[in-house]
């Protein structure tokens, strides 16, 4: 599987986040009383875009030579951003629709939270141990005859 195609793949559950949030910011508007479902799914989508870029970025550069600790930084956001998704809209919403007012919906929409976002955090994985393997393989050598 191509770094594109890996990068498309953990980029989406982001996306997806972001699009909610604007979706809840509409719904339940501007007040800071819902900020983790509106300001945090945006601002920190966000966030986490321009990390996953920085890091994407990386991966198909040519110069694998120096990964500064600030590429580092904004790849944590990332991971830290998909485990927000997995963590509050996955299994707090399963714990809401189960232990606080049961609701199918809402066990559905947590697992389908749960699912989507491990699977980014597994496609950026798989995307940072591509840099990892190609950094391993030595550079060809040519031979002129």
């Amino acid at each position: 599987m191509s770094v594109h195609m890996l990068g498309a793949r953990a980029i989406a559950p982001i996306v997806l986040a972001i699009i909610y949030g604007i979706y809840e910011f509409i719904a339940r508007g501007g007040s800071s009383d819902f900020y983790l479902y509106t300001y945090v799914p945006v601002l920190g989508g966000v966030a986490a875009t321009v990390g996953l870029m920085a890091c994407y970025s990386r991966v198909v550069s040519p110069s694998f030579a120096k990964i500064s600790w600030k590429l580092l930084l904004l790849g944590f956001l990332s991971y830290l951003f998909l485990t927000y998704i997995i963590v509050f809209f996955g299994l707090y919403a399963i714990y809401r629709g189960v232990i606080v007012s049961f609701s199918v919906w809402t066990i559905l929409a947590g697992i389908f939270w749960v699912a989507f976002g491990s699977r980014g955090i597994e496609q950026f994985y798989l995307m940072t141990e591509i840099v990892k393997q190609h950094s391993k393989i030595p550079p060809p050598s040519v031979k002129i005859a």
